[in-house]
């Protein structure tokens, strides 16, 4: 893989939701590009969710303010999976210890 890539999932209602992007032979041009993707899927899935699909309005099609409001419901369970030059990163509070643990590793 050339490009980047992003994974993102939420828990909804005890559900969780995962949207992938750039995980193909090209990947996307940038991470943020990658990111936003995964974002705007996400906040899809949350609306066919709480909304179903019938008379289903595409994202261009939403105003400014609705668009928002799905995308900071989305932030509030966002966990990202990112890949990046075939390396997956875990992205998670870390404490001290195990930080200090990983810079002593990578010095030796």
């Amino acid at each position: 893989m050339n490009g980047y890539a992003a994974r993102g999932s939420i828990t909804v209602d005890g559900l969780e939701k995962t949207k992938s992007s750039g995980f193909n032979d090209t990947g996307c041009t940038t991470l943020m590009n990658a990111k936003h993707k995964v974002l705007k899927g996400l906040a899809n899935k949350l609306r066919a969710h709480f909304e179903g699909i019938e008379g289903w309005a595409e994202w261009r099609d939403l105003n400014h303010i609705e668009r928002s409001n799905w995308l900071d419901k989305v932030a509030e369970t966002l966990h990202w999976d990112e890949l990046k030059g075939g390396r997956i990163a875990r992205l998670h509070p870390i404490s001290a210890d195990v930080f200090s643990d990983a810079l002593v590793g990578g010095l030796v």
